[in-house]
């Protein structure tokens, strides 16, 4: 019988998180109740994750991992988990945690009346400016040229398996593919529930989804959609 969650873990040179977050989600899903799996996806990490989700794996039952052979990037491993994920559900949580483990319980409430659950990072005290200006820009971009009004779109969702499989993500190469699901969800009339959740910040290693690369193809991503966007509800 498949769980009703998959939590993925995306994984790249995580060896000092991993561990913790594992132990952590466990724990709770415990506490919780909830029938999971966790599926680690492993993108051609070099500092150890690679062997040490091996090992995790070996230790808990409900642990499955998967290795990228060249580094695929957050919308690779993404796509990876969403071929193998077993769960009636799917969240992503990073190896960084980066939510308070006891917030999982509002996600898991608000699925009784979505297909997407999104949600909403309550600090950035730990953002450079820079960070929190390319942060403001994208959230303001995407909400004028698409008639968003989610207040959020790159943090941590829960989606409807069955759901999110119908939807054909195409900018996973950059960081755009997060809001590109929500908002191609919304046009299919999925329900997309907001939910605010307390952050916790990083204990180990860097973040890795604030290069400049990264957030040039994203915001060619945007407007690249945003053409095909428009022209398609023209056309209809």
């Amino acid at each position: 019988m498949n769980p009703d969650v998959t939590v993925f873990i995306p994984a790249y040179n995580e060896a000092g998180n991993l561990t913790h977050c594992v132990e952590v989600v466990l724990a709770k899903l415990d506490e919780l109740g909830v029938d999971a799996e966790i599926l680690i996806v492993d993108d051609h990490s070099q500092d150890g994750t690679s062997q040490l989700a091996d090992e995790l794996a070996r230790e808990y039952e409900r642990v499955r991992c998967t290795h990228h052979e060249r580094n695929l990037g957050i919308g690779g491993t993404f796509r990876t988990a969403l071929g193998q994920a077993r769960g009636e559900w799917m969240i992503l949580i990073p190896a960084d945690l980066a939510l308070q483990p006891s917030e999982l319980e509002r996600y898991f409430e608000a699925a009784q009346h979505a297909d997407i659950v999104v949600g909403l990072r309550s600090d950035r005290s730990d953002y450079t400016w820079a960070r929190r200006l390319v942060s403001w820009t994208n959230i303001h971009l995407i909400r004028a040229l698409f008639g968003m009004k989610l207040r959020q779109f790159q943090y941590i969702s829960m989606y409807r398996l069955d759901t999110l499989r119908q939807i054909d993500i195409e900018y996973w190469h950059s960081a755009f593919f997060l809001a590109e699901i929500l908002i191609k969800g919304r046009d299919l009339g999925y329900r997309l529930v907001e939910v605010e959740i307390r952050y916790a910040p990083r204990l180990s290693g860097k973040p890795t989804g604030a290069k400049v690369k990264l957030v040039f193809l994203t915001v060619a991503d945007i407007f690249r959609f945003w053409i095909r966007w428009k022209f398609i509800r023209r056309k209809n």
